[in-house]
């Protein structure tokens, strides 16, 4: 599955122009799926926050029957949880570009000490954004599905994995989203379909890895 919205590996800016950021942009099911990743819930564990059945949460990150109070619903919830959507519409194609979720930096700080994923690669939300099931991943990367779930975790993992995890995910469509710290380091904040359409604000850079661990 390829869902790339061409454009350059590594930038950061404005939006250009005849975009607008949107509302439409910001219910892109994937971007909800993404969201959930990134807060570690499963659809009914966030159904239950939200006092919701499940059927309603699974509308919202497939597209399919999801009603406007479900989705108001579900962006408030990632918002208050430190999220920030991602995503711009062009005003003459009606298109969505750049569709993601990132966490925005002050949720980030009190996460940092706890993040697992290596590097600025969230691998978890990489494939929710994508809409894989962790099977479907290991057979397209050439890699197990023993392998994927250390990899998202932040378990124990090699390089060569890594690479090859992080290329898949790259020619698929996803840029991983980082905030540079310093001069050389970048720490990583969410994911979104690749565009050169919907550029990042001033601060964030999409696929430029900050390195990697092993655990």
């Amino acid at each position: 599955m390829i869902i790339r919205d061409t454009g350059p590996r590594e930038r950061s800016g404005t939006r250009e122009p005849g975009s607008v950021a949107s509302p439409i942009a910001y219910a892109h099911p994937g971007a909800f799926r993404a969201a959930r990743a990134m807060v570690g819930l499963t659809q009914t564990q966030l159904a239950a926050c939200l006092g919701m059945s499940r059927r309603s949460v699974a509308a919202c990150e497939t597209g399919a029957g999801a009603t406007l109070k479900t989705i108001a619903a579900l962006r408030d919830y990632y918002e208050r949880s430190g999220i920030e959507f991602l995503g711009t519409v062009n005003l003459t194609t009606n298109e969505v570009h750049g569709a993601g979720a990132c966490w925005k930096l002050a949720a980030l700080w009190c996460r940092c000490a706890s993040s697992s994923f290596p590097g600025d690669a969230n691998f978890s939300a990489a494939r929710a954004l994508l809409g894989l099931e962790e099977r479907e991943v290991a057979r397209s990367a050439g890699l197990t599905p023993r392998q994927i779930g250390n990899l998202e975790s932040g378990r124990s993992f090699t390089r060569k994995g890594y690479d090859r995890l992080r290329g898949f995910f790259e020619d698929s469509g996803v840029e991983f989203l980082s905030f540079k710290t310093s001069v050389r380091d970048y720490v990583g904040l969410g994911v979104r379909v690749a565009s050169k359409e919907a550029r990042l604000r001033p601060g964030l850079w999409a696929n430029r890895e900050a390195g990697w661990r092993r655990s």
